[in-house]
C-alpha cells in the first residue's frame, strides 16, 4: 500500500498537537499556577467609635493584625493623615500582632483613627477606623509684637512714685462664689481599688538602693501602662505586682484603660 505525502503531514500534525498538550499539563501539574498575595486584617478594639477624650489627653489605640505571610509594620493614621509607623517587633514577620500606638488629642472636635497592617509582600489590609470626640479648649498660642497679623501688644499701666508720695495699689477685682462642680462619674470606666509602695498608699521612704514592691488590684482594664516611661503592664493574677529600683524620688503612675475611658492612680518612693 503507498501512502501520500499528505497524509504524512496530516498524522505528523497530529502527533505535534497531542505531543504539546502533554507537556502542557505536565508544566501546570507541576507549578500549580502562581500562588495569589494574601490580604492581611486588622482591626481596632480600644478605642471604640463615639468614644470622647479630653484636649490633651494621650489616647492609646489598641489593634490587632494577622496575615499568613506575616505582619511588617502597622500604620496610624488621623484623619487621613499618616501620624506614626510602627515595625514588627520580628524582622520576618508575625502572623498575628497586638500593638498599643498612642496618640496626643490636640484639637477639639471630631476626628477619625484609622489603622492599616501590611505584610512583608507589601499586601495592604483594608483599614479600620473609628471616629472619637476631643472635648475641651485648645491653648492659645501667644503671639510676639513683631507676629505678622497678630494682634497688637496689650497694654501695661506704667505706676510712678515719688519719695513724698505712696500711690496705693489698685483694689483686687471683685470675687464671685460659685457652687462646687460637680464630678461626673463614669461607671464603665476602669476602676483602681488601690495602688502601694510597699504596702503604702501615697507615699514610702526608701534608702538608696532598696527595692521597693509595686502592688495594686483593678478591674474593667483592656490594657495597663506604668509611667514614668509607659510601660506595658501584664497581670493575670490579683494583687498584680512590680518590683522599682528608682535611683531618685520618683512619682508612678498607674494607668488602666478600656474602651471608656482612662483612669490613673499614682504613688511616690521618695529616696532618703
Amino acid at each position: 500500500m503507498r501512502y501520500s505525502p499528505l497524509r504524512h503531514l496530516a498524522l505528523l500534525f497530529v502527533v505535534l498537537l497531542l505531543a504539546g498538550g502533554v507537556l502542557a499539563c505536565d508544566i501546570t501539574g507541576l507549578t500549580g499556577g502562581a500562588p495569589e498575595p494574601s490580604t492581611p486584617t486588622v482591626s481596632i478594639t480600644a478605642p471604640t467609635s463615639g468614644a470622647e477624650f479630653q484636649v490633651g489627653e494621650v489616647v492609646n489605640i489598641l489593634s490587632s493584625s494577622s496575615d499568613a505571610k506575616g505582619i511588617s509594620r502597622v500604620e496610624l493614621y488621623v484623619d487621613g493623615l499618616l501620624y506614626r509607623t510602627d515595625p514588627s517587633p520580628n524582622p520576618s514577620g508575625n502572623a498575628l500582632i497586638s500593638i498599643s500606638q498612642t496618640w496626643v488629642a490636640e484639637r477639639p472636635g471630631t476626628h477619625t483613627l484609622s489603622v492599616l497592617a501590611i505584610n512583608l509582600d507589601g499586601q495592604e489590609s483594608p483599614p479600620w477606623a473609628v471616629t472619637v470626640t476631643v472635648v475641651g479648649e485648645a491653648a492659645s498660642p501667644s503671639l510676639s509684637p513683631t507676629t505678622e497679623g497678630g494682634p497688637p501688644p496689650v497694654a501695661t499701666a506704667t505706676y510712678t512714685v515719688t519719695a513724698t508720695e505712696t500711690v496705693p495699689p489698685p483694689p483686687p477685682p471683685p470675687t464671685a462664689t460659685l457652687p462646687p462642680p460637680t464630678a461626673t462619674v463614669n461607671p464603665n470606666a476602669p476602676l483602681i481599688k488601690y495602688f502601694r509602695a510597699n504596702g503604702q498608699n501615697e507615699t514610702y521612704n526608701a534608702i538608696p538602693g532598696e527595692s521597693v514592691i509595686l502592688s495594686w488590684e483593678w478591674e474593667g482594664v483592656d490594657a495597663g501602662y506604668l509611667d514614668p516611661g509607659n510601660e506595658a503592664l501584664v497581670c493575670q493574677d490579683m494583687p498584680c505586682t512590680k518590683v522599682v529600683k528608682p535611683p531618685a524620688t520618683t512619682t508612678y503612675t498607674l494607668k488602666a484603660i478600656n474602651s471608656s475611658a482612662t483612669t490613673k492612680a499614682s504613688v511616690t518612693v521618695k529616696i532618703e
